[in-house]
Order: C-alpha cells, then sequence, then structure tokens
C-alpha cells in the first residue's frame, strides 16, 4: 500500500512539472517572420524582434485556463495589467506595442517577451565614407550619413536597459602571405562588427580597395538589407616578410659547436612587401653593440647580399615604408659570427680506407685567410692550397707518395683577427705493398 502511494505521489509530481515544461510564447504576425534576437535565461526573458506591429500576437499556453496578462515598460513591478483572448489553454493578445515587455503572471516564476518593431528603428547608410580619424598604419574606421537608433530592452526584475547589439559585414580587398609560393596573394575579406560598426576599427588593409558595409542583421532577415560602398582607398598598412639565405661552405672538418657561423660567411637578405602600397625598402647591417647609426651598410632595394667576415655579433634589418612615409614596418635578423679556431692533425693514411682519415685536412672555424704548403723531407714542395674546407689526399702527380714523414707550413688569420702560423711533421701510413711515388716536383691547387 505504501509502495502504490509512493507512485501515486510521483505521477501527481510529474503532472505538475510536465505541463510547466510546455509553458511557452508564441509571437506572430507583422511583416514576415518575428525574429528571436536575444534570450537572457537568467531573467527567463526573450526579445523579439517585429518588422511592424499590425498582425502581430503573442500567445501563451500551460495548463490553466485563466491566465492575467501584463506589460512593462521598465519592470515587473510597475506592470499594468492587459486583456486577452482565452481558448482553453491557450490565451492570445494583441495591440502589441514597441518597446514594452509582456507576460503572464502564473506561478512564482513568470517568464517575459519583449517586443522592437524594427520598422520604427531601421538602419540606414549613404555616402560611406572611410574617416579622417583613422590611423592608416593601424586600419580604418568608416563614416557616413547614418541612421541607426539604439535598440533596448529591460530588465524586468531591475528596469535597467540593456542594449540589442547590430550586426554588421564589412567587406573589402586585401593580401596575405602564402608560405609555400613566397608570394602574396589577392583575398576578399569580410570583417564582422557587432554595434556601432563606425566607432570600430577595421584590420590593417594591405591593398587598395573598396570598403562594402551591409546590415543589419534584423534588415537581412525581413529582406531590407541596406548596403554602400566607400570609393576606391589607397591603402597605407606595410605588410611585410623576410628571409635569408646562408652560403657557407659547410665541410667536414668545419667545427660547429654553437649557432655562431664559421667566417667568412655570405648572406643574402630578401624582403618582399606589399607593392606598390610599399614604396622604400631600407637594409641597414651594423654591429649590435654600435647601433644603427654605426651602420656598415645601407642598401635601398628589396634585396641584398653581405659577406661578414669579423667576429661578432650583428643586425641586419629592413625598413620599409608606404607612399606617404607615413607607415612602415621593420624586420631584424640577429646574426653572430664565431671566434676563430685551427688545429692540425699529425697523421693519415691515404688510399686504405676509404673515407675515413685518408686526406690530410686542417680542423677550423671563422678562418677568413689560410694557405697550407707540404714538403719532403729534402725540403721540396710537393703540395700547397688556399682553402680550408680542402686538403691533401697524399698524392703527387696524381700518385701517392712514398709514406713517412712529411712537414707542413700553415698560415692564416681569424675573423677575430688571430693570426696562425704553424709548423710541423705530418706521417703518412700505409702497408708497404701499396705502390708510392714521390717526386721533387711541385703541384700548385
Amino acid at each position: 500500500m505504501k509502495t502504490l502511494r509512493k507512485w501515486c505521489w510521483l505521477f501527481f509530481l510529474l503532472g505538475m512539472i510536465l505541463p510547466l515544461s510546455a509553458e511557452e510564447y508564441v509571437v506572430k504576425g507583422g511583416q514576415g517572420e518575428p525574429m528571436l534576437a536575444k534570450e537572457e535565461t537568467a531573467l527567463k526573458l526573450k526579445v523579439y524582434v517585429v518588422n511592424g506591429t499590425d498582425g502581430v500576437t503573442i500567445s501563451y499556453t500551460s495548463t490553466s485556463t485563466e491566465h492575467q496578462w501584463y506589460r512593462y515598460k521598465t519592470k515587473r513591478l510597475e506592470a499594468e495589467p492587459i486583456s486577452c483572448q482565452q481558448q482553453g489553454s491557450t490565451s492570445t493578445i494583441t495591440n502589441i506595442e514597441d518597446g514594452y515587455g509582456y507576460f503572464v503572471e502564473e506561478g512564482p516564476l513568470s517568464s517575459y517577451v519583449w517586443i522592437i518593431d524594427y520598422s520604427k528603428h531601421p538602419f540606414e547608410i549613404s555616402n560611406l565614407a572611410v574617416s579622417e580619424n583613422s590611423d592608416p598604419c593601424s586600419g580604418v574606421i568608416l563614416t557616413g550619413d547614418y541612421k541607426m537608433d539604439n535598440l533596448t530592452y529591460s530588465d524586468p526584475t531591475s528596469g535597467i536597459n540593456r542594449q540589442l547589439n547590430r550586426k554588421f559585414e564589412v567587406t573589402y580587398e586585401t593580401l596575405e602571405w602564402d608560405e609555400d609560393s613566397k608570394v602574396f596573394n589577392s583575398i576578399e575579406k569580410v570583417k564582422n562588427l557587432e554595434g556601432n560598426p563606425f566607432q570600430q576599427l577595421v584590420d590593417s588593409v594591405y591593398a587598395d580597395t573598396n570598403f562594402t558595409l551591409t546590415g543589419d542583421q534584423f534588415a537581412s532577415h525581413f529582406g531590407k538589407m541596406q548596403s554602400a560602398t566607400t570609393d576606391y582607398y589607397e591603402a597605407s598598412s606595410i605588410l611585410l616578410e623576410a628571409d635569408t639565405t646562408v652560403f657557407l661552405d659547410e665541410a667536414e672538418n668545419m667545427t660547429t659547436t654553437s649557432e655562431a657561423l664559421s667566417a667568412p660567411v655570405t648572406i643574402r637578405f630578401t624582403a618582399c612587401a606589399n607593392d606598390p602600397v610599399a614604396s622604400l625598402y631600407i637594409w641597414k647591417i651594423y654591429k649590435t653593440e654600435e647601433g644603427a647609426d654605426n651602420a656598415l651598410i645601407r642598401f635601398t632595394e628589396p634585396e641584398v647580399e653581405y659577406t661578414f667576415s669579423e667576429y661578432g655579433k650583428y643586425t641586419a634589418e629592413v625598413e620599409v615604408s608606404d607612399r606617404t612615409g607615413k607607415c612602415y614596418n621593420s624586420y631584424p635578423f640577429e646574426i653572430e659570427v664565431a671566434e676563430s679556431f685551427l688545429d692540425v692533425p699529425n697523421a693519415f693514411s691515404p688510399g686504405t680506407t676509404p673515407g675515413v682519415n685518408d686526406e690530410f685536412r686542417v680542423a677550423y672555424k671563422s678562418l677568413v685567410k689560410f694557405s697550407c704548403w707540404i714538403f719532403n723531407r729534402w725540403g721540396q714542395q710537393i703540395y700547397h692550397w688556399t682553402n680550408p674546407a680542402a686538403g691533401w689526399d697524399g698524392k703527387q702527380g696524381g700518385k701517392y707518395v712514398t709514406p713517412g714523414v712529411y712537414f707542413y707550413v700553415i698560415e692564416a688569420e681569424g675573423s677575430d683577427g688571430i693570426k696562425y702560423k704553424k709548423k710541423g711533421d705530418i706521417n703518412i701510413l700505409r702497408p708497404k705493398k701499396e705502390r708510392s711515388y714521390e717526386s721533387s716536383g711541385s703541384s700548385e691547387m
């Protein structure tokens, strides 16, 4: 018996809850379908925008067959009762007015509907232009002859007015960088603006273009979209991309222990900007500690090559300005040239293990000058070269020399100004069965 009573109470509660969840307002009429523009869940308030109030009705359905309707201008406590037409559990009100909230008082938690008549607050625009107050380097602000009332609704609890924002689109041409093809591509961009479109910055524009303003969302919904276009606008914002190409002989015998580059190293610096908006390119290369005022070079083209021969930290910076000289953009590169280093081996084994210690090569870094001579035991020069990345393969006249002791003399200069002069012996190791040849002649690389 107790179980049966529990089920009866459960069905009773469900009967109370389910009809309440079915309670709702239905807004109809006007020119076009009414638009649910805003739903304030915490306030239990829905804001509808209609296009004209002729024929607009609001209906309410619940389990009750007796409904009392109210409307308010500011808040619920100041609401006034209004009449309705009741048919069963549904009631309907007519003579709806712009700028009022409507509700049925049924239970402790009422819900509300606010009505805005768009036909009384349309958006209208003409003579669209770019405002003189715009900062052409960072974007533009639009202006024009326009009508745009504030669309507001009232909090039924506090009576505080809240804003219903209009939404607009600004369409224009601009450029974007294609990283794969390394070029700028022309694109049509759409900027969404919410609120007053004449108080908001349109992003930086990188191509000469027209701006078209379209709106608002309510006009679009009712098929009354407004649109206006500016005259042709000459852009000033600079879009800059820059890159480097390093020409460096990365030899196996070059020591690399950091990101510093081994001198001499040639770097090509390339700048790409949004021509013809971009008008003037200026490259400056300078020692970082000395600053841009003491530039090593100043070059006025998009591309420049420079060979770094001295140890230290450098900055290569490009600055690009527009046709008016008011707007610019810059891009810096940091370059570090390593200190010099030189180390000489004392033996090698040509012709025995190809690719493994089969050449006489120095280990080096940042040598800007280099000369090495090889002599036999009689003091006769048999080889000479000037590139530290190269070496001696143990041959003279195309044939391997006799194994034994030979002598070298090295003169070099580093990027840091250090001068090297090294002398010593070098042992050629090779099995005696290898055919060899030693001559008193000399060979120049």
